[in-house]
């Protein structure tokens, strides 16, 4: 799962000033619906928030927020992280029947997904699923709020709480039980037991890449170094899929080590331009 740092939008700019504009008024008018099959009837002829895709394209990439799947050939969701039609819990069981429907077009509750993390498949897949921290109230307006169990792309605590195993399985970063449940619960909803080859390539080729520099290191030799990197420029590339877990990985293997600096300030610089 990728951090994702939705500040990176800029409010101000024409073609969110422009889309916001539209937003509003559609929200305007679902608000003016009482029944809940009014609005779906609403949100499945105003399907405006797709609209916002290609915005969420162009700063954050080609790649599913919640897998790291490259979206390349593939149609690609804009997903309400709060479902606007109803939201349900683990065993199906209607948690909110009317959904979070005043969020269904506010950017911010968007969330770009691949179709296995999203769509009902194998047994996943997030669909209306939202289930929340036991005794956490569910939110039924704007003015309130509730305790998610789903691991959140746009929450840097949550993208701290997991990474992958040599054999690309998804682990917890915490002893905490109700960590671990959390992520446990991700792994399913999320499918992503479905990208685990992925993840098990963007470590092993990490692993090689940072072996080599090694190597190289050691020699002194300073083309190799400077190839060496450039591999490594490539795991970590925020374009790359399954990045963060070549980052992290990286920075396991480099910690304490003579060159650990070298390689954070290539990370760093990385992350710098794409947030510039």
């Amino acid at each position: 799962m990728r951090y994702i740092d939705l500040s990176k939008i800029n409010p101000n700019s024409p073609e969110v000033i422009a889309w916001k504009k539209k937003a509003a008024v559609h929200l305007g008018n679902i608000s003016t619906l009482s029944s809940h099959k009014d609005r779906k009837d609403y949100f499945s002829k105003n399907s405006f928030w797709s609209d916002f895709k290609p915005i969420l394209l162009n700063i954050y990439g080609s790649k599913c927020w919640y897998s790291e799947c490259s979206l390349d050939g593939s149609y690609g969701d804009v997903d309400h992280f709060r479902p606007k039609n109803k939201s349900t819990a683990l065993n199906g069981t209607t948690i909110l029947p009317d959904g979070y429907w005043w969020l269904a077009y506010d950017y911010n509750n968007y969330r770009l997904s691949c179709e296995k993390c999203n769509r009902c498949y194998n047994g996943g897949g997030k669909n209306d699923c939202f289930p929340l921290k036991q005794g956490s109230t569910p939110a039924i307006n704007p003015q309130s709020s509730d305790d998610n169990i789903l691991l959140d792309p746009c929450n840097q605590d949550d993208y701290y709480l997991i990474d992958s195993d040599e054999n690309g399985d998804i682990i917890a970063m915490s002893t905490d039980k109700y960590d671990v449940s959390r992520v446990e619960t991700s792994k399913k909803i999320y499918n992503w037991k479905e990208f685990k080859e992925g993840r098990k390539k963007a470590r092993l080729e990490s692993k090689t890449a940072i072996e080599m520099f090694e190597i190289f290191y050691q020699d002194n030799n300073a083309d190799g170094i400077q190839k060496s990197l450039e591999q490594i420029k490539l795991k970590i590339d925020p374009k790359t899929p399954y990045s963060s877990f070549a980052v992290k990985y990286i920075y396991r293997k480099i910690s304490g080590k003579p060159y650990e600096k070298c390689i954070i300030g290539l990370i760093n610089s990385l992350y710098k331009k794409l947030n510039a």
